[in-house]
């Protein structure tokens, strides 16, 4: 588990390699590189199922993984419109095919249209029940809209599936811990790091201590392997644990690389915002949070956390 990452959106996208393998074999005669058969260059894949889809000799069901085959590989590009549309046609081919429902979502997701996401997690799931990562996914769009109780409950079906999924404990920690329950979300945060440790797993471990009146300083070097001396994210561990400031936490937030860079600015800024919080400063919170909530990836769950922070902090109209 990346814990940088939201559950769903760092989902690796379902292989198209295994359901294109048809289109390979109808086309083993040819020298090009085969539909699905390609691996570590979306280009050169994109073409090959280009291909063989124009070609014109596919039946439909290969046809619908050729469809989806490229679709994957042009989510994995970031470009989600088109594989949205080619998701689309996979779909009209074969209305049964579970893993285009799947990507589709995830590509809906990533265009932050939750709600789309979630009507295809749920034909996923009708189709194949036991799908622990459509849980995960579906769980995640739930919390995006608010809806800590379906979030919860989907992170539950996903824990009775896959009982050793780190993942699924960390997502449902976090929804418990936006809901305010959170020695429930220390609970699971202390499972998650239990299951895989990272720095990350541990310091949400300590935010939802805190906030439960939990002790949680004199473990938290412990739990994150780290005294807070080193290279981010060591220093968000000195903040907490009181050997660094909110200034030598942006400093060294800094980095050459600008995508670096951004990343851990998102990151101090969140982070910052929760240690005003616990100290009671509201306002300074507030800004922080805005600045992490437009500054953040969307799929990093920094974004997701200002997101609900913003809601509980900021007064209902």
């Amino acid at each position: 588990m990346d814990p940088k990452r939201v559950a769903s959106r760092v989902l690796l996208l379902s292989s198209a390699l295994a359901l294109a393998a048809g289109s390979a074999a109808a086309q083993q005669a040819a020298p090009e590189p085969q539909c699905g058969g390609v691996t570590g260059n979306p280009q050169l894949s994109i073409q090959a199922c280009t291909r063989a889809i124009e070609f014109g000799s596919l039946e439909r069901p290969e046809l619908a993984k050729a469809y989806y085959a490229r679709g994957s590989e042009y989510a994995a590009q970031g470009n989600h419109d088109r594989a949205i549309a080619d998701f689309n046609l996979a779909l009209e081919l074969d209305p049964g095919f579970a893993h285009a429902y799947h990507n589709r979502a995830l590509s809906w997701a990533h265009k932050d249209d939750a709600d789309r996401a979630i009507e295809d997690y749920g034909a996923a799931l009708k189709l194949q029940p036991k799908d622990a990562g459509a849980y995960l996914g579906r769980a995640v769009e739930w919390t995006v809209k608010g809806d800590y109780k379906r979030s919860i409950a989907d992170y539950n079906e996903a824990i009775r599936i896959e009982p050793k999924s780190s993942s699924a404990y960390f997502g449902r920690a976090r929804a418990r811990f936006y809901a305010g329950a959170f020695t429930a979300a220390a609970s699971d945060f202390y499972r998650a790091h239990q299951l895989e440790p990272s720095i990350y797993a541990a310091l949400w471990l300590f935010l939802a201590r805190k906030h439960a009146d939990i002790p949680g300083e004199k473990t938290l070097a412990e739990d994150a392997g780290t005294s807070g001396a080193g290279d981010w994210p060591a220093p968000l561990v000195a903040l907490y644990t009181g050997s660094a400031t909110p200034e030598g936490v942006h400093e060294a937030a800094a980095h050459p690389d600008a995508a670096r860079e951004r990343d851990q600015r998102c990151e101090a800024n969140f982070y910052l915002a929760q240690w005003h919080v616990l100290r009671g400063e509201r306002e300074p919170a507030l800004k922080l949070l805005r600045e992490a909530q437009s500054g953040c990836p969307r799929t990093f769950i920094e974004h997701e956390g200002a997101v609900a922070e913003l809601r509980r902090l900021q007064p209902k109209r």
